[in-house]
């Protein structure tokens, strides 16, 4: 299992996992409430049949709108983006304890109006430093490595005809991360040129034209596999202690939890 020493949480995720929590508790207390209902219901189909169907209605009225699922205060955008992050982190940490995984890493670059950008993940290993950027997009979608978009199809339901769409080309944001790693690392003294990988992580997505892409666009049961397959890469010496300091510096600075 790969080193996960440096994993953090995703605040969106805590926080709407504890809402849930909290709504299923609330509707178990409320059930309470229903029991004594369905009692009086026995009781008045003994007294008569069409108040006991009166009772009964009405007891199930409240049952219906007790057990509605509470809702969450977490975007439904912000939360499919992370759900998309955790389930490639479960990917990664398969893979052998000599790679040291980091996720949301947050990296200084003076070339944005913010000062930093986020990576949603990092590895380091025997095969080098990888950048791996998720997209949880569903459908199919056609690669076009030098298109401002690529083809996206899918389906509203069953039996439903395709819907046409597109999704941004996501290579010219992760080889952007890929020259802001690479500078900051190069401050510090450390000499390395990152790989990247996109991941589409959507259960249902499919892919075609990957090939064409010199970045490598792949499903998320296929990144372990890229990425330890790959050739090997010495790092520099200092590189690994350089990139455990960038989650240091993060983590005092109070910005884990942004």
């Amino acid at each position: 299992m790969a080193d996960c020493r440096f994993v953090i949480d995703y605040p969106a995720l805590v926080r709407h996992r504890e809402e849930q929590a909290r709504a299923a508790r609330t509707r178990r207390r409320r059930l309470w409430i229903v029991l004594p209902l369905f009692l009086l219901a026995l009781w008045a189909f003994s007294v008569a049949p069409p108040f006991g169907l009166f009772v009964a209605a009405v007891s199930a009225g409240v049952v219906f709108f007790v057990t509605i699922p509470g809702g969450t205060s977490v975007a439904p955008s912000d939360l499919a983006g992370v759900e998309g992050e955790v389930a490639v982190l479960k990917r990664l940490q398969q893979l052998p304890d000599e790679y040291l995984l980091f996720n949301r890493v947050r990296l200084p670059d003076n070339q944005l109006p913010n000062g930093w950008r986020e990576l949603d993940f990092v590895v380091a290993g025997p095969t080098g430093v990888w950048i791996v950027e998720v997209k949880n997009t569903p459908g199919h979608v056609y690669v076009q490595p030098d298109a401002r978009h690529w083809p996206l199809a899918r389906r509203a339901g069953c039996g439903s005809q395709p819907s046409w769409n597109a999704m941004d080309n996501p290579i010219g944001q992760v080889r952007a991360q890929r020259d802001a790693l690479a500078r900051w690392l190069l401050h510090h003294s450390i000499v390395v040129e990152p790989r990247l990988m996109v991941c589409l992580s959507h259960a249902e997505v499919a892919l075609d034209n990957a090939e064409a892409s010199p970045v490598p666009i792949r499903v998320r049961d296929a990144v372990t596999g890229t990425i330890e397959s790959a050739s090997a890469r010495l790092l520099p010496a200092g590189a690994i202690e350089t990139l455990i300091a960038l989650r240091q510096d993060r983590s005092s600075s109070g910005m884990q939890a942004a």
